[in-house]
């Protein structure tokens, strides 16, 4: 019999199978197009937000989502006084392949620009591209992943709060 590193192989490959049955990972990206200087930013107050979906296909649950999740979370974060909107686009959205995600394991990603436009002006005083994504393998991860517009827009308001406004979201108890 075959072994590897000591063990059979055959159980070696099997506890490859159940790593892959119950991975997960998930990964942000935020990147300034163009930055907001720190006084500037500690004066913002979002006021509005504003979300369109540029991708090929429409996503109506991902729209009503995200915007449900970015106008709960993006006020309370930005802690300024001075208005402004806050205009998102998706530009892009991956749904899952339940099949994928049992056997092979899948990813679930959303991506968009965030702009921020002072209300009394009209002026963009910023824009950023956030990119949100999950990696989930097995049964597990097809069922944490059914529900992919939601945990994507919970965790896109949340990179825009940490990496755009430097704080933490409040989290509902």
């Amino acid at each position: 019999m075959k072994t590897l590193a000591g063990f059979p192989a055959r159980n070696v490959f099997a506890l490859g199978v159940v790593a892959v049955a119950l991975s997960a990972c998930a990964s942000a990206d935020v990147s300034a197009i163009k930055r907001v200087d720190q006084n500037t930013i500690n004066s913002v107050k979002v006021t509005e937000v504003n979300v369109t979906v540029e991708t090929p296909k429409p996503h109506p649950q991902l729209k009503a989502a995200l915007a449900e999740e970015l106008s709960k979370s993006v006020p309370a974060c930005s802690k300024g006084e001075k208005p402004y909107v806050m205009n998102v686009a998706v530009v892009d959205f991956e749904e899952q392949d339940v099949a994928k995600s049992i056997f092979l394991g899948d990813e679930i990603e959303l991506s968009g620009r965030v702009e921020l436009v002072d209300v009394a002006t009209g002026e963009q005083i910023g824009e950023y591209f956030v990119d949100r994504s999950f990696f989930w393998g097995g049964f597990v991860g097809a069922a944490m992943m059914s529900d992919a517009e939601r945990s994507l827009s919970e965790g896109f308001a949340e990179s825009v709060c940490e990496e755009v406004f430097g704080v933490a979201p409040e989290k509902e108890s």
